[in-house]
């Protein structure tokens, strides 16, 4: 498999993962997914938010645009805001990985206040696939500890024979 295809079906996926993701939660009450758990992030609805940031924080380091600011004060999340930036950032991260398939070899200058990297922008993309799927993991384990339950199947290995079987 080339990295093009590697890629482009990495971010098809990160689409797909954050509409399941999504859809799931969207049948259960903003009580619950404000509902405290001890975690790394205390709520589902709070692992959400991170998932989002992050995805938008890293987005912008790929596609060479300014990097947002996080609020990370509030007690409560606008877990509907958080829903659409997490499906709308996939949509937009995809199409420029697509758009801009060669630049994503090329190395990318990162000096933040955490760290200083030079890599090859998949590598981030990779990072943020990685990060995004770990804290994915989290919110199943919140939610089955706070009445969250029947998460759906979120592996690559299913969407990647599913969507064969189209």
């Amino acid at each position: 498999m080339s990295l093009k295809t590697s890629m482009t079906n990495n971010v098809e996926y990160n689409i797909w993962v954050a509409e399941q993701l999504v859809a799931w939660l969207k049948d259960y009450s903003h009580e619950l997914l404000q509902a405290e758990c001890p975690s790394s992030f205390s709520s589902i609805a709070k692992t959400l938010k991170h998932i989002s940031d992050t995805q938008l924080y890293w987005s912008s380091m790929i596609c060479e645009t300014p990097v947002p600011s996080f609020e990370y004060i509030a007690t409560t999340v606008d877990i509907e805001k958080e829903m659409a930036n997490l499906v709308n950032e996939a949509r937009l991260l995809a199409d420029y990985v697509k758009e801009n398939i060669e630049a994503m070899s090329e190395p990318y200058l990162i000096e933040s206040q955490w760290f200083s990297s030079n890599f090859p922008k998949y590598e981030y993309l990779q990072h943020l696939l990685i990060h995004t799927t770990y804290h994915r993991g989290q919110i199943v384990t919140i939610g089955h500890n706070v009445g969250v339950l029947k998460a759906p199947m979120l592996d690559y290995n299913f969407w990647n024979v599913m969507r064969q079987h189209k």
